[in-house]
């Protein structure tokens, strides 16, 4: 099945809702061993160039604090698919995964032949409906879905939720979403529904901002911002990343237990969505404690995560300008500079400000490439490093035996492919 899964992923992606809506709409008429019926199930959708990711499992891990089941749907992965699909922090099993996946290929075949569809699902469409099909019969209380790519056509978009979020917007996937940051906001908006509640993180008064404010009133979507007049995230220790998240009506306190100053916005972002849910649907009610003490427990790969190896080493997913940006003033923030670096990144990305971004930060350069039939070659950065000392080292394992040579902190960014090949290496003894 993950043969076929991979040569789905090859193949791209087809735009549009069609599909996945049929599938989901022909789920009681396919399925008897359980009840597909999502109407008793909150659902929370999340979008946003950078952010989502941190935003969706810290919602996750505040609702399961507060005692509710919660399934979380994310994306990419780092080492195993499966991470994409999990319940209370547990990932699928290989047994559920796999026979989801054959079932819902099962459904897809009688609806193509019966030319209900026009084509079988994308590679996302797929593990999207694993997830809801796994969601649905282990009967959770709550459905955190984080969108895969822009939001309008996005396979989550077919699932009405509760409470919508979009976290931030920049310029990321611009081949498909637009090169101006208009555009993106637009397709990110897309997955505002009518009178469906919208949570937005994006700075006010920004071009993102008015295009998915003026959307969500299209809607009437009551319409929600993170950070506002009347809506204030303090920092009160830089080290622990303790916070204060001040609403019109109620004050947090909580430490963010993820390295980086942009957590704290995320959290904050999270701590908002369960605030505008629970006004929306009285039948809601979770703690200020529950909301803390869920924020602290989380814990998500590959975002500046430090391992304690010889020489220490610092993971980071970052893949575009904004999420670097974030990553440096983490380095400036901790004072990290003479770093190792292990860089590699697609070929799509605008990887010369990423570079011009992480120069200040470090000493020595591994320039390697993710596995992908996306990846920029790494000789084609070799200009970018002029008073740096070089390596070129196409596989990831070398690439960070070269790094330890160095005997300096090491840090490796600018792909979530890149970095999960390397954490698995690094994990299993290097």
């Amino acid at each position: 099945m993950l043969t076929y899964l991979k040569d789905l992923e090859a193949r791209g992606i087809h735009p549009g809702l069609d599909t996945t809506r049929q599938l989901l709409k022909h789920f009681p008429h396919f399925y008897k061993d359980f009840d597909p019926d999502l109407s008793q199930t909150c659902v929370i959708q999340v979008a946003g160039t950078n952010g989502k990711g941190s935003t969706a499992y810290f919602l996750a891990s505040i609702l399961q604090t507060a005692g509710h089941k919660v399934g979380l749907f994310t994306s990419p992965h780092l080492h195993d698919i499966r991470e994409r699909i999990s319940i209370d922090k547990q990932w699928i099993s290989p047994g559920d995964f796999s026979s989801g996946l054959w079932s819902i290929k099962g459904l897809a075949e009688d609806l193509l032949k019966r030319e209900l569809i026009k084509h079988m699902p994308s590679f996302f469409e797929y593990i999207f409906l694993t997830a809801i099909h796994y969601f649905s019969r282990e009967k959770v209380d709550f459905i955190i879905l984080e969108v895969g790519l822009g939001g309008r056509w996005d396979a989550t978009s077919a699932i009405t939720p509760e409470v919508t979020a979009i976290t931030t917007i920049a310029r990321d996937h611009t081949m498909l979403l637009g090169k101006r940051l208009g555009q993106i906001a637009g397709e990110k908006a897309g997955i505002i529904k009518k009178g469906v509640p919208v949570v937005c993180g994006c700075k006010v008064g920004s071009i993102a901002h008015r295009v998915i404010k003026d959307t969500a009133s299209r809607a009437r979507a009551p319409f929600f911002n993170v950070i506002d007049a009347k809506n204030h995230l303090e920092i009160l220790d830089n080290h622990s990343y303790q916070c204060s998240y001040t609403t019109e009506s109620e004050d947090y306190t909580f430490n963010v237990r993820l390295n980086g100053l942009h957590q704290t916005f995320n959290a904050a972002a999270a701590v908002k969505v369960i605030q505008v849910l629970s006004n929306n649907n009285k039948s809601i009610y979770v703690s200020k404690t529950a909301i803390c003490d869920g924020i602290s427990d989380t814990f998500v790969p590959a975002r500046i995560e430090t391992l304690d190896t010889s020489p220490r080493v610092i993971l980071d997913g970052s893949h575009n300008v904004q999420s670097t940006a974030a990553l440096t003033h983490f380095l400036k923030e901790k004072q990290k500079n003479r770093l190792t670096l292990v860089f590699g990144v697609l070929a799509d990305k605008n990887y010369q400000r990423m570079i011009a971004l992480l120069l200040p930060y470090i000493h020595s350069v591994i320039l390697t490439e993710p596995v992908s039939n996306r990846a920029l070659p790494a000789q084609k950065m070799l200009k970018l490093f002029k008073d740096k000392v070089v390596l070129v080292r196409k596989n990831p394992g070398e690439a960070y035996r070269s790094a330890r040579q160095f005997k300096e902190d090491i840090l490796i960014t600018g792909s979530f492919y890149l970095v999960g090949a390397m954490r698995k290496i690094i994990l299993a003894g290097g």
